[in-house]
This record gives C-alpha cells, sequence and structure tokens, in this order.
C-alpha cells in the first residue's frame, strides 16, 4: 500500500485537551481536501466530542470514556472498523494502545511519542515542513503529521460550528440568570494549571472597568463545581458546567473574549471572536490566538515559558503578577478601538505586553 493511495478510512486520535483539539482543526481540514472521498472518524474524549458534532471534516466521532471497562470496548470498536491508517495526535499511552488495537496497517506518530516502534510513518519535526520555522505555532505543529503522508498542508485557518441545538440551549441558561444574550463580552478566569491563571481579584477589578467604560455586559464561564462562582456571583453573571457545544454558541455570540490562555480561548479564536489573551506559564509565539484580531500579554521573564505543571520561582507567579489591570485594560481599548474603527495593528511598547493584531 502507498502511504495515501488506498487510505480510505483514516482514524485520528486526540483524546483530551480543549485547546489542541481546536488547534487540529486545519490538519483535518488538510485530510479531507486531500482526500475528500475517504472516511474521517476522530476520537475525542467525552467532553470534547461535541465539539465535531458539525465540522465539515469529520464524519464520525467516537468518545473515549473514562472507565477501563469502556475503554476497552472502544478499542474492540475501532478493531472492528478496520481503518486503512491512524494518525495519533496526542502521543500519550492511551492514544499509543488504541492506535495499536486498531490494526491499521499505517500507523503516523513522531519519533518523541512513547512506544514510538508502533509507528509505520515518522512525521518529521515541523520545521523541515513549514517555510518560517521562527514562527511555528502548535497549529503547525499538529499539521505536520498530515504532511508526514505526503499530503498538502494549506489553509491553516481554525474551523468550528456551533451544534444543532446548542444556541437554544445557552439562551436558556441566559435567561435562568435574568441575563441578555445580546452585546456581551466572556470573561474566562481559569486554566488548565494555577500557573496560567491571572487571579479572580484582578479579573473582577478589571470587569468593573470594563463595564463602565465600554457599555458590555460581560459572563464569566467556569467548570462545574468551580469555588470561584461564589467569587463571582455577586459581579457577574456566571455560567458554569456549559457543554462544549455549549462553548462554541457562548463563544460565537460574543463580542470579545477576556481571559487566560485556555481551551476557551481558541475557541474564541476559531468562532472569529477578538481575544485579549493573559499568558503565565505557557509561550505565546506557540500558543498565541490564531489568525483572529487579538492582543496577547506576557511578562516574558528569565522563567518563563516553563512546564506550568508549577512554579520555580521564587515570586510564586511573577509572571502573572507582573501584568497588571491597567496593562490588560488598555489591550482590550486598544483591540476594541481597532475591531470599531479600524484604527489598523499596533506595536508593542512595553516589554510586559505582546500585542498582535493578527498573527498566523
Amino acid at each position: 500500500m502507498s502511504p495515501t493511495g488506498e487510505l480510505r478510512r483514516i482514524l485520528c486520535l486526540r483524546l483530551r485537551s480543549m485547546g489542541d483539539a481546536v488547534l487540529m482543526t486545519p490538519a483535518l481540514r488538510a485530510l479531507r481536501t486531500a482526500l475528500p472521498r475517504s472516511e474521517l472518524s476522530l476520537v475525542l474524549s467525552e467532553e470534547l466530542a461535541q465539539l465535531f458534532e458539525e465540522h465539515p471534516a469529520v464524519d464520525r466521532v467516537f468518545a473515549l470514556r473514562g472507565r477501563a471497562m469502556d475503554k476497552l470496548a472502544l478499542a474492540r470498536s475501532l478493531r472492528r472498523e478496520r481503518f486503512d491508517a491512524v494518525i495519533n495526535f496526542h502521543g500519550g499511552p492511551t492514544s499509543a494502545w488504541l492506535t495499536a488495537a486498531s490494526g491499521a496497517p499505517v500507523r503516523v506518530g513522531r519519533d518523541t511519542y512513547r512506544f514510538g516502534f508502533l509507528y509505520t510513518v515518522r512525521a518529521t519535526r515541523p520545521e523541515n515542513v513549514f517555510s518560517d520555522p521562527a514562527a511555528l505555532h502548535t497549529v503547525h505543529v499538529q499539521a505536520s503529521l498530515v504532511a508526514a503522508l505526503g499530503l498538502p498542508v494549506g489553509d491553516l485557518s481554525l474551523e468550528l460550528r456551533v451544534p444543532r441545538g446548542a444556541r437554544e440551549r445557552l439562551a436558556q441558561k441566559f435567561q435562568a440568570l435574568g441575563h441578555s444574550i445580546e452585546n456581551y463580552g466572556v470573561l474566562q478566569p481559569t486554566a488548565s494549571f494555577a500557573t496560567k491563571e491571572w487571579g479572580a481579584e484582578r479579573f473582577i477589578e478589571l470587569v468593573r472597568r470594563l463595564r463602565e467604560q465600554t457599555g458590555l455586559s460581560f459572563v464569566v464561564t467556569l467548570p462545574d463545581d468551580s469555588p470561584l462562582a461564589a467569587t463571582f456571583s455577586g459581579e457577574l453573571p456566571v455560567l458554569t458546567g456549559l457543554t462544549a457545544g455549549e462553548l462554541v454558541a457562548l463563544m460565537d455570540g460574543a463580542r470579545l473574549y477576556v481571559g487566560n490562555d485556555s481551551g476557551p480561548m481558541h475557541v474564541a479564536a476559531a468562532v472569529g471572536t477578538p481575544v485579549v489573551g493573559i499568558f503565565g506559564s505557557s509561550d505565546p509565539k506557540r500558543w498565541h490566538p490564531w489568525r483572529v484580531a487579538h492582543r496577547t500579554l506576557w511578562a516574558g521573564l528569565a522563567c518563563s515559558p516553563c512546564h506550568g505543571k508549577w512554579c520555580a520561582n521564587p515570586n510564586q507567579l511573577a509572571c502573572l503578577k507582573e501584568i497588571s489591570v491597567e496593562r490588560v485594560l488598555e489591550a482590550t481599548h486598544s483591540l476594541l478601538s481597532e475591531r470599531t474603527v479600524g484604527t489598523g495593528p499596533q506595536v508593542p511598547a512595553r516589554r510586559v505586553s505582546h500585542a498582535s493584531r493578527q498573527n498566523g
């Protein structure tokens, strides 16, 4: 079998991480464009499956559930499908096991993956695929796995669509809060690691000033059972436990996203909502909002970026503390002004703020 000549059934493995799943969408488009008659399936964790219910590149979504018996049942299902190829976008042990269990003759991975002997096609470093290695983003990293099959990777735009019924469910939640679903911005104070969270008290001060100065209303999104719900509920409407589909609908209807580098930030970018992104331990070069009007704020300390699992700086979370409310407010006004009157890109004036109109 040639690498692509007989690939009629392709499975992509992403599993977890909302942000990575969103940033994978250009790679999925490249597969669909290059192999329009192939059936493209996707394995995602159950909470992320809704992201791809309406995606034009995806024919089927298999949900990965947490129990061992569910994972075993999924592995058996994948085996029965007789896929021609598996592309592992994740690289962890569970995705390696599912890659092997699928029985696909073509298995795409990286040299850096665990159990590398499982893969028949090894993706080269993305620096060898794309013309500007200095500007590599996570989008390029994921798309390079498709390029490993010899397929062209052209349009690198993100793409998400609002699932059926998600707008209606979201409207009901807005109504229950007594809040209008028009002319609102989204505040996102949580992230995957504490080293990426700017701080609830700063967000509250910021939103007080933004409401007064912009006339926008704001809603905050939080995970179910978040201890921050009580902190924010006295200040603005709180939406907890949104499904992935409802989150897409929320971002699609918003005028602005202000918050941490997180999965919801990438959802906002994918639907074209302007983003003010606050970065702590992560690298805005690799994770900035992709191809959308945005501002990013990053302290750029000597210890940044880092792995993010804990902070090794004696001044704990200094990278976040150095980003003031005033700087985020300034970046927000700059972005809103640009979107309203078309003032064009602005060059960052201070070390703490790396502002960009549209990167990538």
